[in-house]
């Protein structure tokens, strides 16, 4: 009870090792697959290269490592939906938002080293979900550790509580945070296996893979 009410109070929940070895690394490789362009029932239109690889200005060593994300797997693969409908995932969801569930979107967030680019600050929801009440909740789980180095989650806790933030003020923020402005920005260091829960309305962004 005490945890569901700090979701409610900062608009982010990190559970630790929610998914075990062989979960993460059965989903890991499967990502592997796909991201090689060898699955025929996933579609190209469904994997997205980072932005300065397709327009010329980075080189990736392969193809899998010039992806910035992949969307709808869940929906197309069973491995993937066998994850979204992990009873321990959706658990924690339940205990957040009570029974009778949907799931919405599903993205894969690939941060390929050198290229992986910064996603700027904004909220979820405003991006495309109509929903009333406006409680949605995405579980981002980390395949591999997630570090400052390798570009993690940065939050702004609290700030889901304000309702849908206008876009110059999402400007605002992402300024502050590029200029080393913004205290109140919280990394989700995490481990692989590990999950945070975060509200459709929290602000969020992420840094660049600084990494090899």
């Amino acid at each position: 009870e005490q945890r569901v009410r700090q979701f409610w109070e900062d608009g982010v929940l990190i559970v630790e090792n929610l998914l075990d070895e062989a979960e993460v690394e059965t989903l890991r490789k499967r990502a592997e697959w796909v991201a090689s362009g060898q699955a025929s029932h996933i579609s190209k239109g469904q994997l997205q290269v980072e932005p300065r690889v397709s327009k010329g200005e980075l080189q990736a060593d392969t193809y899998a490592d010039s992806l910035r994300k992949m969307s709808h797997l869940a929906f197309h693969d069973e491995v993937f939906q066998t994850h979204a409908r992990n009873p321990k995932v959706l658990g924690v969801i339940e205990s957040l938002l009570g029974p009778d569930l949907k799931l919405y979107q599903d993205q894969l967030f690939m941060k390929p080293p050198k290229v992986g680019s910064r996603q700027r600050y904004h909220q979820d929801m405003p991006l495309g979900f109509t929903i009333d009440p406006p409680d949605m909740v995405t579980c981002w789980a980390a395949l591999d550790d997630s570090t400052e180095e390798n570009g993690c989650l940065r939050m702004l806790p609290g700030t889901h509580r304000f309702g849908i933030i206008d876009k110059s003020k999402w400007e605002e923020y992402e300024q502050r945070a590029l200029a080393g402005d913004l205290p109140e920005e919280r990394p989700l260091v995490m481990r692989s296996g590990s999950c945070s829960f975060h509200h459709g309305l929290i602000l969020h962004s992420s840094q660049p893979n600084l990494s090899e």
